[in-house]
């Protein structure tokens, strides 16, 4: 009885100490993720404003105007939905991410920066809370990236990077 007693103390002990690096291991993949797909927007948006000098075009929103959430947000953030290049100002983008994304997109055309905001929900991160991912989506990770036409980028993170 000793002996199982003393088994099942160290898978205790060996399960306290891998869960949580399971969790974060989890979360960096999924913010991995999330910076390939801003990535390719920024590339998306650079070439955009060198050819026609405007992150406008006639797909896009109007300055000052979001585009919609990618993928849906009738999908709660955290939970796995495919990507639609037919939502509103998504029909231009080349670049339709493949497999199932946690994470949701939009951005906001200006006449001098487009602003890229990514919301997610990460395990091991505590409970989803609203506010943090604006007024319709609930999450507990938001990244903003306020990109301007000479390629560089003011970042916010919430919580800061892992």
């Amino acid at each position: 009885m000793v002996e199982l007693m003393i088994v099942v103390a160290l898978i205790g002990i060996i399960s306290s100490l891998a869960i949580p690096n399971y969790l974060k291991f989890t979360a960096r993949s999924q913010r991995a993720e999330m910076l390939e797909t801003v990535s390719k927007m920024k590339l998306y948006f650079k070439t955009t404003i060198d050819n026609t000098g405007s992150f406008i075009t006639p797909n896009t929103p109007t300055a000052g105007t979001q585009s919609a959430v990618n993928p849906n947000p009738a999908t709660p953030v955290g939970q796995p939905a495919s990507w639609d290049n037919h939502r509103a100002g998504w029909v231009d983008l080349p670049f339709p991410p493949e497999g199932a994304l946690r994470m949701r997109y939009a951005y906001t055309p200006a006449d001098d920066h487009v602003t890229i905001d990514v919301c997610g929900s990460f395990p091991g991160m505590g409970a989803n809370i609203a506010g943090i991912c604006g007024d319709s989506l609930l999450g507990n990770y938001r990244y903003v990236e306020i990109f301007y036409p000479n390629g560089t980028s003011d970042i916010t993170e919430f919580p800061v990077a892992f």
